[in-house]
C-alpha cells in the first residue's frame, strides 16, 4: 500500500508546485502592470495603462498589450497614444543585471491622436512634462546601461485635428510607414531606468512618425514640437535623428524663414 501511495504523493507534490509557479508567474506580471501603469502616468502626467504584462520569467521574451496614455484634460479625443502590442526580447533575468542589453523591442499598432485647442497642442504638453520630470531625476549613484540593439515600430496611424491642420476639413487621418531604429541606449541609476527608457522611446519614436512627409499640418507645430523634443536632457544619449525642420515636404523651414528676414534687415533688401 506504501508503495502505491507514493507515486500519489508524489503526483500532487509535483501538481501543487506548479499551480503555484503558475499562480507566481501570474503574480509577478500583475504586480508588473501594477508598477508601470504608476510609473508611466508620473512620467508622462497622464493617466496610462497597460491592459496585459507577460514577463519573461521563464523564457527571454516579455510583451505588453493594449496600451492606453489619455489626452491632456480638454482635448477631445480620449487618449493620444495608443498602442496594440509591444514585445521585448529579453526576460526578467536580463533586467535586473546592471548591463541591460536588449536585442529587438517591436511596437505594434500605434494610433497618434494630434489635437491643437486655442493655443495648447495634446503632444507638447506631454513632452515638456517628460522634460521637467527628467530634468528632476536625482544623480545617479549605480548606474546601469541600457541598450536597444533595434526598435521597430509597424502600423502607424496619425490623426490630427484642429488649428494644427491646414487642410479644407481640418482633419488628418494617414498611416506612416514602418520604420526602424538602431542602437537607442542610455544609462542611469536602475531606479530611474523606466523614466529613461520611456522617455528615450517617446523621443524616437514622435521623432520618427513626424520624419514622414504630412501634407497639411503645421509647420509651427512640427517646429514646437521638434524644440520641445531636443531639449530633453537625455537627447545627447540617442543616436542621430533628422530635425524635424528639415524635413522634406512640411513647407518652409520656420527658423529658416527667420533668419532670412533677420538677413533682409540687416542688408535693407
Amino acid at each position: 500500500m506504501k508503495n502505491h501511495k507514493l507515486p500519489t504523493i508524489l503526483t500532487i507534490i509535483v501538481l501543487g508546485l506548479g499551480i503555484l509557479l503558475v499562480i507566481g508567474l501570474r503574480l509577478a506580471d500583475v504586480i508588473a502592470k501594477s508598477v508601470i501603469d504608476g510609473q508611466v502616468t508620473d512620467i508622462l502626467g497622464v493617466e496610462s495603462r497597460v491592459g496585459g504584462v507577460s514577463l519573461g520569467v521563464l523564457t527571454s521574451n516579455s510583451s505588453f498589450s493594449d496600451i492606453t496614455i489619455k489626452n491632456p484634460p480638454g482635448f477631445e479625443y480620449e487618449y493620444i497614444l495608443t498602442v496594440d502590442r509591444a514585445d521585448i526580447d529579453c526576460g526578467v533575468g536580463t533586467l535586473l543585471s546592471n548591463d541591460i542589453d536588449i536585442p529587438n523591442v517591436l511596437l505594434t499598432g500605434l494610433t497618434f491622436d494630434l489635437e491643437q485647442i486655442d493655443d495648447q497642442v495634446n503632444l507638447e504638453i506631454l513632452i515638456k512634462h517628460v522634460n521637467e520630470y527628467v530634468k528632476s531625476l536625482p544623480s545617479s549613484t549605480d548606474e546601469t546601461n541600457l541598450m536597444i540593439r533595434e526598435l521597430k515600430v509597424k502600423n502607424v496611424r496619425l490623426r490630427a485635428k484642429g488649428k494644427i491642420v491646414t487642410l479644407a476639413g481640418g482633419k488628418i487621418d494617414e498611416k506612416i510607414p514602418d520604420f526602424s531604429v538602431k542602437n537607442v541606449g542610455t544609462k542611469g541609476d536602475s531606479s530611474q531606468l523606466t523614466s529613461r527608457f520611456v522617455s528615450i522611446i517617446t523621443h524616437v519614436v514622435i521623432h520618427q512618425v513626424f520624419n514622414h512627409p504630412i501634407d497639411g499640418l503645421s509647420n509651427v507645430t512640427i517646429g514646437g514640437i521638434n524644440t520641445l523634443l531636443n531639449k530633453i536632457p537625455l537627447l545627447k544619449e540617442l543616436p542621430d535623428l533628422p530635425n524635424l525642420n528639415d524635413l522634406k515636404g512640411l513647407g518652409n523651414l520656420i527658423l529658416g524663414d527667420k533668419d532670412k528676414d533677420k538677413d533682409k534687415g540687416k542688408d535693407g533688401k
